[in-house]
Parts: C-alpha cells; sequence; structure tokens
C-alpha cells in the first residue's frame, strides 16, 4: 500500500517485545546498541526534546520522568544515555530531524559530553543500596567507599554529601536510575531493617548535589505517579517533570507510532494517501454530520495517521486501552504491527473492522496478551459465539451479511471502552466497514438489524448497541429461534400446530362440539402417523373435526377427494376442511411464523431460568396468534363424492368471514344456513321410515358421502340431527319407537312446538340408538288386541300419546286361566292385531309362580329379545312388604305408565 513499509522487527511471524530495556541479556538494550542505530527508531517528540534539554549544560535541576508502564520512560532514558556518551552522533540525529521537520530550533539544542554515565534498571533488584550502584560503576567507587567505611563508629547509615560530591568532582557523572518507584516501593522498611528509610535519605542527598553542583552530577530517575515518597523527596528540588501529557503529546504519540513502526512512512506522499482514502473520508463527513468548516482539519488527521484511521487510533489510545490493564505506547505499537501486518495490502485504511474475531492474525491476540481484565477477554468469547450463531441463522450469510465479521468485530473492541463510552452507534458501525467503496445506508439498516437480532450478547442502549458478557434475553431468544440446528426434531413445527389449534379452539376447559385437528407438514400421505392418538380418525368421537389444511392446494378439490379417499375410511361426510387464504405461504415452510413459534417454545421453556423470558413469550406469542387468527378465510365440505375417481369430487368451499376462536361457530352457522337443506334431510328419513330403520343406522348413513352420484346431506353434528328427526316426529310425519318401551308421535291437533317440547332429548345415545327406530305414524300399535275372557276393554290412549300395556291407564290384565292357551309349557293361540287391522299377531304367555331368576329364564325360551313388542303384560306378586313394593317400583323404566291394584293389611 503506497510502498508502505514495516521495520524489520515487525516483519517475522512472531513479533518481538516492543519494550525497550536499557540492558539485557541479548546485548540489544537502549545503552547496548550503538547510537545511530538506537535513534534510527526514534522521533523526536516534545518530551524528548526537553528531557534533552534539562539534562543539558548550565541546567541545575533533576529530570524525573512520570508515567505508567509502557508510556516511553526508558526509550527516553535511553536516549539521554547516548547524548551524554555519544554527543556527536546525538547531534547529528537533531540535525537531521531538525531539517525532516522545517524546525531549526532542535539542531540548537546544546548536548552535554564529557560525563561518565551510571545507568541501572532498578526492578531488575540487583543492588539492595542505591550507593553500592553508584560506588561500584564510578571510577573513583571504591576510594569513596573505602573512605565511608573506614569511619569506623562513626560511620553513618547513608555516605555523606561529602564523600559523594567527593566522588562526582573526581568524574562528573550522569546518574540514570529506570523504574525507581517500583525499586524503592519494594524495600524493607522495619526497625531491624530501615532500608527504605535509608534509601529516602540517600536520594535526598543526590537530588540536592544535583540541584547545587549541576556539573558534576546529573539525576534522571523514572516514576510512575507521584503519590510515592520516592517522587515526593526529588519533587522537594523542583525537577523537571516530563509527563507525557503536554498538549502536543497527542500528536507527537500519533507520530512516534507511526515512525517507530515503519521505515519510510514520512516519505509517503500526502496527496497519494488523500486519494487512497478519499471515499472513507467523505462517508465519514457524511455519516458524522461534519461541518464544511471543521472538514479540511479532520481530513489532515486522515493523512496524519494514515494508515490507520483517526477515529480508530483515538479509540485505541482514549478508549480500548485505558478501559483494560494494557502498557500504553508499547502495547499499541504491538497492536498496531500486528493490524498492519495482516491488512495492510488489503484495505486503503484500516478502522476497527479490520480486528477480525475470527481470524487470530488479525490483531486481536496481541490485543488480548494486553489486557489483563478477565472480563474482556470473556467478552470476546461471547462476541464468537455471537458471530457463530448468527452464521448458523442466516443461511448464505456470507452473501447476505457482507461485513458480519466486520460489524462484529468493529462492535466488540468498541465495547472495551469505558462503561459510558462503550459501544457504538449504527453510523459508527457504518464509517468502520466503509473503505474504497460507499455502502449503501439501507442495506447497512438491514444488515446490522439481522445481526443485532440474531446476537445474544448485543445490547441496545440508547442509540447504541454494545456487547456485554450477560445475555440479552431477547437478543438471545431471537438468535435461537433463528438457529435451525436447535430445531431437527421439528420441536418449531409440532408447537406451531399446538398454537394454531389453541387459536381456533380457545383455551377454556369447557369441551367444545368441534374437534381442531392440523395437519402436518406432509398431510397428503398418511397424516396420522406423525400425529398424537388422539387426533387419529378412531378417537374423534361425537365432536365435529375441523381438518386444518398447512396449505392451499393448487387444485382444491382434487386435492381433497383425494386426501378423503386415502387417509379416511369412515365418517368422510363429517369433515370439515379449513383453508388458509388464497397465495399463503406452507404454514410450517413460512420462516417469519417459525421464528415466531420457536420464540413462544424456548421462552416458555426458559422463564423458570429468567423471568423475562416470560414477558417474552407473552409479547411473541400475542405477536403470532393475531396472525394465526385472520390465516385462514374459507373452509370446505364434501358436496359431490366419487369414490372411483376422487379427482372429479366437488367440495362446497365458503368464506367464514370470522377470526381465531370463531371460526369453527361461523362454520357451522354457515353450513346450518346456507349449505344445509332441510327437504333433502326430510326426504332421506321420510324414506327410512317405512323400513322401520334404526337411527344409529341413519347417523352412520349421514356421516358418509352420499353414493351414486347424489349431493351430500351437509353433517351438522349428532345432536342436531336428532333434534331435526324428533321434530319432524313433532310435525307427524314419522313416529319413533324408543326402545320398544315408548312410542313418539304426535298427537291429534297438537302444535308442532309443543309437541318438540315435549320429545325432545327423549333420544338416546350410543347403543340405545340401536334399539331405537323411525317408523310411520300408521304403523304405531294402537291398542294391545283382543283381551282374555273377563278382561276390561281397552280405553283410549292415556296422557303422553302412550299405549298402555294391558290396553289403557289404571288397568290391569287378568292372567289366563288354568287350562286356557299359555300355561306353562304349551304354546298360546296368536290373537288378531290392533283395532286398525295391519298389526302384527300376538301370541299370549304366561309363567306360574317362581323367583325372578326363573322368570328370566322363561323369557329367554319364549324368544323375547330387547326389541320385541309386547303388551297386556301382568306381574303378579302374592305377598310383599312395603319396602319391597318400593323397591319394586323404583326399579321400573322410565317413559311409561303403570296401574296398581292391591290389597292392604287393615291396622288391628
Amino acid at each position: 500500500m503506497l510502498g508502505l513499509s514495516l521495520r524489520d522487527e515487525f516483519k517475522g511471524r512472531r513479533l518481538k517485545g516492543t519494550a525497550i530495556e536499557l540492558t539485557n541479556k541479548n546485548n540489544t538494550g537502549a545503552t547496548q546498541v550503538s547510537a545511530s542505530d538506537f535513534l534510527r527508531i526514534t522521533y523526536p517528540s516534545h518530551d524528548l526534546l526537553k528531557a534533552i534539554e534539562a539534562a543539558g549544560p548550565d541546567q541545575g535541576r533533576p529530570v524525573t520522568l512520570k508515567g505508567e508502564r509502557g508510556q516511553g520512560k526508558s526509550h527516553l532514558m535511553g536516549v539521554l544515555y547516548h547524548a551524554f556518551t555519544d554527543p556527536s552522533a546525538t547531534k547529528d540525529w537533531l540535525n537531521n530531524w531538525s531539517h525532516t521537520l522545517g524546525d531549526a530550533k532542535i539542531g540548537q539544542i546544546p548536548l552535554r559530553g564529557g560525563m561518565h554515565v551510571i545507568s541501572e534498571s532498578l526492578h531488575r533488584q540487583r543492588y539492595k543500596f542505591l550507593w553500592d550502584l553508584v560506588f561500584d560503576n564510578h571510577p573513583n567507587g571504591n576510594y569513596c567507599r573505602g573512605k565511608w567505611e573506614a569511619l569506623g563508629d562513626k560511620k553513618p547509615d547513608v555516605p555523606s554529601d561529602e564523600i559523594l560530591l567527593e566522588l562526582f568532582k573526581h568524574t562528573p557523572t550522569a546518574l540514570i536510575l529506570d523504574e525507581f518507584q517500583t525499586w524503592y516501593d519494594g524495600l524493607t522498611n522495619t526497625k531491624q531493617y530501615p532500608w527504605r528509610t535509608w534509601a529516602f535519605n540517600f536520594i535526598q542527598v543526590l537530588s540536592e548535589i544535583a540541584m547545587e553542583y549541576p556539573e558534576y552530577l546529573v539525576l534522571v530517575v523514572s516514576v510512575r505517579n507521584g503519590n510515592t515518597d520516592a517522587f515526593q523527596q526529588i519533587q522537594r528540588v523542583n525537577p523537571v517533570i516530563v509527563d507525557f501529557k503536554g498538549p502536543s503529546a497527542k500528536t507527537d504519540r500519533l507520530r512516534l507510532l507511526l515512525h517507530r513502526l515503519f521505515e519510510n512512512r514520512i516519505q509517503v506522499d500526502a496527496t497519494a494517501i488523500q486519494s487512497l482514502v478519499e471515499t472513507h473520508v467523505n462517508e465519514y463527513f457524511r455519516l458524522k454530520n461534519i461541518a464544511p468548516a471543521e472538514q479540511e482539519r479532520i481530513r489532515g488527521e486522515f493523512i496524519e495517521a494514515w494508515p490507520y484511521a483517526p477515529h480508530l487510533m483515538d479509540l485505541l489510545e482514549d478508549q480500548v486501552l485505558i478501559a483494560t490493564s494494557a502498557q500504553g505506547t508499547r502495547d499499541l505499537i504491538r497492536i498496531l504491527a500486528d493490524l498492519f501486518k495482516y491488512n495492510g495490502d488489503k484495505q486503503p485504511i484500516l478502522t476497527a473492522a479490520d480486528f477480525r474475531l475470527d481470524d487470530e492474525h488479525s490483531g486481536i491476540t496481541a490485543l488480548l496478551d494486553s489486557v489483563a481484565n478477565q472480563h474482556h477477554a470473556k467478552l470476546r468469547e461471547k462476541a464468537l459465539r455471537n458471530l457463530e450463531a448468527v452464521s448458523d441463522a442466516i443461511a448464505g450469510s456470507g452473501h447476505k451479511l457482507p461485513h458480519l465479521e466486520e460489524i462484529i468485530g468493529a462492535l466488540w473492541l468498541r465495547s472495551l471502552a469505558e462503561v459510558n463510552q462503550a459501544g457504538a452507534d449504527r453510523d459508527t458501525l457504518h464509517v468502520d466497514v466503509t473503505r474504497d467503496q460507499p455502502v449503501d445506508d439501507n442495506a447497512f439498516q438491514v444488515e446490522l438489524t439481522t445481526i443485532v437480532e440474531n446476537s445474544f450478547n448485543i445490547h441496545e442502549d440508547g442509540n447504541r448497541f454494545i456487547f456485554r458478557e450477560e445475555e440479552n434475553p431477547q437478543a438471545k431468544l431471537i438468535a435461537s429461534a433463528r438457529n435451525d440446528k436447535l430445531f431437527q426434531d421439528d420441536e418449531d413445527r409440532w408447537h406451531l400446530a399446538k398454537e394454531t389449534r389453541y387459536v381456533l379452539e380457545g383455551g377454556g376447559d369447557v369441551e367444545l362440539p368441534y374437534r381442531v385437528i392440523v395437519l402436518p407438514q406432509a398431510w397428503k400421505n398418511n397424516p396420522w402417523e406423525k400425529l398424537d392418538d388422539s387426533e387419529a380418525p378412531a378417537n374423534w368421537s361425537n365432536r365435529i373435526p375441523v381438518v386444518v389444511l398447512p396449505e392451499s392446494p393448487a387444485n382444491t378439490e382434487a386435492a381433497l377427494g383425494e386426501w378423503l379417499r386415502d387417509n379416511l375410511q369412515t365418517n368422510r361426510n363429517v369433515v370439515r376442511f379449513l383453508l388458509p387464504r388464497d397465495g399463503s405461504s406452507h404454514l410450517f415452510l413460512d420462516r417469519d411464523l417459525l421464528v415466531l413459534a420457536r420464540c413462544v417454545y424456548l421462552a416458555e421453556r426458559w422463564k423458570k431460568e429468567n423471568p423475562e423470558y416470560g414477558r417474552l413469550q407473552t409479547k411473541y406469542q400475542k405477536e403470532l396468534r393475531d396472525i394465526l387468527k385472520s390465516r385462514f378465510d374459507r373452509f370446505a365440505i364434501i358436496s359431490n363424492w366419487n369414490f372411483q375417481k376422487p379427482q372429479n369430487c366437488r367440495f362446497a368451499i365458503e368464506s367464514h368471514k370470522a377470526e381465531g376462536a370463531r371460526i369453527p361457530d361461523a362454520i357451522d352457522k354457515s353450513i346450518r344456513e346456507n349449505l344445509f337443506i332441510p327437504e333433502d334431510f326430510d326426504a332421506f328419513i321420510l324414506a327410512a321410515a317405512p323400513n322401520n330403520e334404526p337411527i344409529s343406522k341413519l347417523l352412520r348413513e349421514l356421516r358418509e358421502p352420499r353414493p351414486g352420484g347424489e349431493d351430500c346431506i351437509p353433517w351438522l353434528g349428532e345432536t342436531l340431527v336428532k333434534e331435526r328427526i324428533v321434530r319432524l316426529c313433532a310435525r307427524g310425519e314419522i313416529a319413533i319407537n324408543l326402545r320398544g318401551m315408548e312410542y313418539l308421535q304426535a298427537h291429534d291437533g297438537e302444535d308442532e312446538e309443543a309437541a318438540f317440547k315435549r320429545m325432545r332429548g327423549k333420544l338416546g345415545t350410543g347403543k340405545h340408538l340401536e334399539e331405537t327406530h323411525v317408523l310411520l305414524p300408521q304403523n304405531v300399535p294402537a291398542t294391545g288386541g283382543v283381551t282374555q275372557p273377563g278382561a276390561v276393554q281397552p280405553a283410549p290412549p292415556g296422557p303422553g300419546g302412550v299405549i298402555q300395556p294391558g290396553g289403557g291407564p289404571g288397568v290391569v290384565a287378568e292372567p289366563p286361566q288354568p287350562g286356557t292357551p299359555g300355561e306353562p309349557g304349551a304354546p298360546g293361540q296368536p290373537t288378531p292385531g290392533g283395532i286398525f287391522g295391519g298389526g302384527g299377531a300376538f301370541t299370549p304367555l304366561s309363567a306360574s309362580t317362581t323367583s325372578s331368576l326363573n322368570l328370566l329364564g322363561k323369557v329367554e325360551q319364549w324368544g323375547i329379545g330387547t326389541g320385541t313388542q309386547l303388551r297386556g303384560l301382568t306381574l303378579r306378586v302374592d305377598q310383599l312388604t312395603g319396602a319391597q313394593l318400593q323397591e319394586l317400583i323404583r326399579k321400573l323404566p322410565d317413559g311409561m305408565t303403570y296401574a296398581l291394584d292391591l290389597e292392604k293389611e287393615d291396622p288391628q
């Protein structure tokens, strides 16, 4: 990219450490290499020039470098070392930069030569006492140490100022103490070992000598902060403090970074840089609403910071490295070197989007090594899981979400910042992913929304998005719902069917007259295999099945006809099909519906762990049910059946104009009012009456489509069908034989409604209907036939239109006389029919007094079954108690009237 080249130490596969040490075992420390080599990687920042000037001739103050780890204190001390030991090379370096930067003052800075330099990184703990460092490394050190120790009992705890001054007068010295605070704070300070107190006194002596005799001693120390006695003691003599916080510190640090990283950054033409980053800069102005008056200045910042975007540098320096435990410039160099090494040739400008979570070489590793905070390390794991979740949830994510990895990486990096600045708004992320081509606003909005919806650790805070370690319940729910891999066993489709059934049936505990059955995805072939046993046709009972089709077939009538033939063996006329709107997608293939169903399903499972999921369940359940309520707008019932060619079947397809749980009732009303033809039903029943057909048979036939190409009679349900049969009876068109115990028929001159109210509800259910027959009114027996000698003539029918066994109310037929037909063992002679003629013949039978068990045997022997018609029955008991009589009466069948004659014992 424009010929920009990293320095050699950053080109290897393994990035070398960027920490500057005064000395090391490899002899590559700042004081162990030549001045020219070390100064080659050094940029003359204002802080550095200030320190060189403070250590020059005619200066009388110690120099204190104050800053946290990684600020460049050791590097600056290395420059001072070479300024003292090789002023010629240092002078050449100053003159070169003076020419490069066009600042003559840089070349005019005086240097102090001829100094003996003692430098030490005190954190290495090579010296317990500071005076040992001085004595061991000074040409006159042994002499002065002997002079101090020769004092014997008068020897003070620390060398006196006189001895030290003699030492430094012998050979003027520059004492450079790196990591002074670290060493000082680690000293023991007890009554037995008051080493810190001694160090305190000794540094006081040194600082006073440096202030009073600057021609003999230059004292340079580095501390992390001012919260230590080590600094406070030096502070007393008003040192020159270099704290890396001047007004030009930020600009200097940027230039220092670029010069430290690249061999030739300063030689790259600014015009070429401006052309390369023009698109990115213009989009930055547009998206950030930068005022025209500010644009030129900001454009200069982009050129100055290239190949890195200035907003990336601000993010790393002012937020990320401060929020974490990174070591300032030192770690920033490692991060930026890694970032350029793997992305510099790919992008015209490097932004936060180049911190790719899925690429270990993108700078992420270097950044994580710099971050000691475990929270931020975990956040990266969460962000990576979110990236995988989005990729799994969105099929073809590489095409649909072209900036997925960049957006996730940029948002993760921006989420490492301080809490009040963490995260990023939409426009910031838009800028991050914009390089040499603009990104369409609408497309980016859709892409970002999709990513947020499918990520479960991205939270929305106002207009900002932010990664957090805790999960966002709503985002996690949606992300999980969009992940097809979590629903391999079709739990989502079963739950969608469950919600559909609930919407159509309602949630009441009362058993409804309808049974809603939602057919599965493969509904055309053997749908019952994947449904619950309770929904199989064998378990429909008397509830009307409303069969919900998941899709609207192309040729509806042919498809429904084939379905009825192939999947139902009985009750084909009972089914009511509920159809979705024309143009609707398949219920179980509709992505939006499936995601909503998954949200409800998962929220129901997770709400025990977090009550927030209970609220989300309610929210998404309402959305899903509102859609399902209006999805099915038509119904169909069979109108003409063709078993051989089911594709020729005809169906009545109508709109029900209802929603949700009102649909089954609306379908029923539409069938009764628009499709059911009462005349066809009446004709069917009247045709069965002459044959004395049982009602159970009629119901079975009505449950099936009519054969022979006849139009089907819509099934209204067993209750309404029986009421219509009773209605026919109330009009006097038929009569009903109730299991041989009672006949229902209209009275002469009786009003239809009155008769209907009297008869309504008397038809039984189940097996009782097999013994209940319809017949013509004239076939109802009107009398018990010819009476035996001495019997009373029948009376007119009693109340209720029932012909009493034995002739009439209150009349008891006399038993046959001995020796007459009907005696035990001898069959009786048939008697003629009823008084209207045409009735069946009746044979009188009787049995002598015996037990109830023997009487039952006689009844079976006579061939009397449950449907056999009887009349004139007399049951005689010679002797019984009142309790037995009451018990006997209580066991008499309902629906009949009885007469009672008895002899009661008079009280004494």
